[in-house]
């Protein structure tokens, strides 16, 4: 479908285009990617979301320098509500806090704000599905050794449940989701489609409540609330200014 989407452009992919899928997919899957799952091996995991949730801030400020879009008051207004919401959230959650991991989670956020911006620019160029293909294939060929490395090569051990499990990861988890988040990124403002990440750690203590049956606290009820606010602030449509009378 990629290649056929391609050619429906009249396009074909020549030494620079790869090299340019190469680095995206390097930066936003393989260094990404192997930097936050090591940072989860020092993290607790509401922690670890609650973080990564933080993504949209640096995807405001890279994006002026990359793309023709502009920090706006109504931006930083928004991500400034949205970080009260995640800081509600933290409260509830604060507890076994890693430097290292912490650390680590920053760097894969920062590589994840930097990847989200030049996707962005380039999706006009290749379209969202065949950026969240190539990029997605080249991206695993290059974190496959490191994980091998890192793990062993466990797959003889796995089940038909473990099979599932990474079926549904790698299907849904990682190809449509990525594909859903370039395509709505190619339409709207990056600085202001990712802040949909600020509702990362609500969705999953929501998701938990429904689920598994986890109770959902006040303070995850009052943040969700608030971040839903800075997302409704992100959204609104900016104000036209009305041009002044002639004389």
């Amino acid at each position: 479908p990629a290649l056929r989407h391609l050619r429906s452009r009249g396009m074909s992919l020549g030494r620079h285009d790869f090299l340019a899928l190469a680095a995206l997919g390097f930066l936003g899957v393989t260094l990404m990617s192997s930097l936050y799952h090591l940072a989860i091996t020092y993290l607790p995991a509401n922690i670890a979301a609650l973080v990564f949730s933080c993504n949209p801030v640096f995807v405001v400020l890279f994006a002026p320098l990359v793309l023709p879009e502009k920090i706006t008051v109504r931006k930083l207004a928004a991500v400034a509500v949205c970080l009260v919401g995640i800081g509600v959230l933290a409260f509830d959650r604060a507890d076994g806090i890693s430097g290292v991991g912490l650390a680590l989670m920053l760097t894969a956020i920062i590589i994840f704000a930097l990847y989200t911006v030049f996707f962005k620019k380039m999706t006009p160029h290749y379209g969202a599905l065949p950026i969240t293909a190539f990029v997605g294939l080249i991206g695993g060929f290059f974190i496959l050794p490191i994980a091998l490395g890192f793990e062993g090569f466990p797959l003889a051990a796995y089940g038909i449940a473990d099979w599932v499990g990474i079926a549904y990861l790698a299907l849904f988890g990682t190809a449509l989701a990525y594909f859903l988040f370039i395509y709505g990124i190619g339409h709207v403002e990056a600085s202001v489609g990712s802040m949909a990440f600020f509702l990362k750690p609500f969705l999953a203590a929501l998701f938990a409540w429904m689920v598994l049956g986890e109770a959902l606290t006040a303070p995850e009820l009052t943040g969700g609330g608030i971040i839903l606010a800075g997302m409704v602030v992100a959204l609104l449509p900016a104000r036209k200014s009305t041009p002044a009378p002639m004389d």
